[in-house]
């Protein structure tokens, strides 16, 4: 299996709503997607279809027990596994992340306890970086995915983090989400990005700022289903082309 960390050096980015796509993508490429949630919002399983919000989850059960996380993983109407973060206290939070920092191989040897077919893809839905959260799932990933918006804050905050990024992953990539073609600045926020970081980095489809996406969440569906015909729909199906094409170019695979 390959694991794929998405991660953000800035907030609202857009992580969790891209990790529910690609997880949905790759299983109608026949490619099975097991989504874990790193992120303390636990979001991830609205995004999924589900009609509430799980008590249970990653964090809860990493208090409470250890072993295998079978109890708090969840199969939404598509198939679609994943586990959701769990809804904590902030005094439990803090005591995941203590755990976390003292045992830097956490992650690591939980994800070796899941026995999923060589094809499979993990999608951790990280915390923005550099939460201890984001370098744990960075650490464990085969490949770091990080989104970013085309705007100077998020620049500047990719700027500050891209070489400890580049040192802890495996292989790094940046998506740029939320990009307009009515603000030539965006498009200015490209070329400095791609400057600053490398144009090799940073994947060259983007998604683009479309309405699609939040009206489509409202009625409970994803914009390609939602609005199939739709800019980000489109950008979406290319980010998951590009992403089953990586995981593919793996001879072993």
């Amino acid at each position: 299996m390959k694991i794929v960390a998405v991660t953000s050096a800035c907030g609202g980015a857009g992580k969790t709503t891209i990790v529910a796509s690609l997880a949905v993508l790759l299983a109608r490429r026949q490619m099975p997607a097991l989504a874990i949630e790193l992120n303390q919002q636990n979001v991830l399983s609205t995004f999924l279809g589900l009609p509430d919000v799980p008590l249970a989850g990653l964090v809860t059960h990493a208090l409470e027990r250890e072993g295998p996380w079978r109890s708090v993983t969840y199969r939404n109407d598509e198939g679609i596994l994943f586990v959701p973060f769990g809804r904590a206290e902030t005094a439990c939070s803090a005591a995941f992340d203590a755990a976390l920092a003292d045992d830097p191989d956490w992650l690591t040897n939980h994800l070796r306890m899941i026995d999923l077919p060589r094809h499979a893809v993990v999608l951790l839905d990280a915390a923005r970086f550099p939460d201890v959260k984001a370098r744990q799932a960075i650490r464990c990933a085969d490949l770091a995915l990080c989104v970013t918006r085309p705007d100077p804050l998020a620049n500047v905050s990719l700027a500050q983090h891209i070489d400890v990024l580049r040192q802890g992953s495996h292989e790094l990539r940046i998506v740029v989400n939320g990009v307009s073609p009515a603000h030539p600045l965006h498009y200015d926020m490209l070329t400095m990005l791609r400057a600053r970081v490398g144009s090799d980095t940073v994947l060259p489809l983007r998604i683009h700022l479309d309405s699609a996406v939040p009206v489509s969440y409202a009625h409970g569906a994803h914009c390609f289903d939602f609005a199939p015909h739709s800019q980000a729909a489109h950008d979406l199906q290319g980010l998951a082309n590009w992403l089953a094409a990586w995981v593919r170019k793996d001879k072993a695979y």
